[in-house]
């Protein structure tokens, strides 16, 4: 108990009657400071460099006591400051993942990769945005033709910071497709290439001239070249595999 009042009126009551001392001494020093800076005769003397010369010379004492307040506490400071460190060290890798979700979702809002509504690749998988949160990205999934299965996929935030994006609507209201179609080697390339380009041009003849227009509109905007519209047939030799 002797020990404890000892220690008490030797180091933290020393430390406050310091302290105590030290904003006393600053408040008669400014007091001094005010009187003698606003004295009528060096008011009109002076003029407005007697305002500025009183507010510098406050600083210089707030400043003062400061900083001997700090020195007085310092020990102290450092202790709290090394618990609060390892606290928020222990903070931080306890809620890593969460922090990482808000970042990605901070990551999200200022770059606006896709919006709700796009259909987008990331890792892996593909799909209409449905709904993005705080935490979470919310897709419904959809199949190599862009239909929708019916289920729905949701990723955490997280993976916004490291994923690959693929927007496959950030051209808005028309895309550049491809259709895979395999035909035996046996079929003639030249007939097959013709009847496939002309088919396809049927098929795409309704919005042909509004796609041209609209991708290059998209191309003066953002300065890049205009994709072509015109249906093109690409010929892939495929090896087929062997089956015991």
């Amino acid at each position: 108990m002797l020990t404890t009042i000892n220690d008490f009126f030797g180091g933290e009551f020393a430390r406050l009657l310091s302290s105590v001392a030290v904003i006393i001494a600053a408040i008669f020093f400014n007091h001094l400071n005010v009187r003698y800076q606003t004295a009528p005769a060096r008011v009109l003397s002076r003029g407005s460099q007697g305002r500025q010369q009183l507010v510098l010379i406050k600083n210089v004492i707030i400043l003062t006591a400061v900083c001997l307040i700090i020195m007085i506490w310092a020990t102290k400071i450092v202790g709290i400051a090394l618990s609060l460190s390892a606290f928020a060290m222990a903070l931080v890798l306890s809620t890593k993942e969460l922090i990482m979700c808000i970042t990605g979702y901070t990551l999200f809002a200022l770059s606006r990769p896709f919006n709700v509504g796009d259909h987008v690749e990331l890792s892996g998988v593909q799909g209409l945005v449905v709904d993005v949160d705080l935490l979470n990205l919310t897709l419904s999934e959809t199949n190599g033709s862009h239909q929708i299965t019916g289920k729905s996929i949701i990723l955490p935030n997280s993976v916004l910071l490291t994923a690959v994006i693929s927007n496959n609507s950030s051209l808005n209201t028309y895309v550049i497709g491809n259709v895979r179609l395999a035909v035996p080697y046996a079929t003639p390339r030249e007939a097959f290439t013709q009847l496939a380009i002309k088919v396809a041009t049927e098929v795409c003849e309704p919005w042909s001239q509004d796609s041209l227009m609209h991708f290059q509109r998209l191309g003066s905007i953002a300065l890049l070249e205009t994709p072509p519209t015109k249906s093109r047939f690409f010929g892939t030799p495929s090896t087929p595999s062997n089956t015991g």
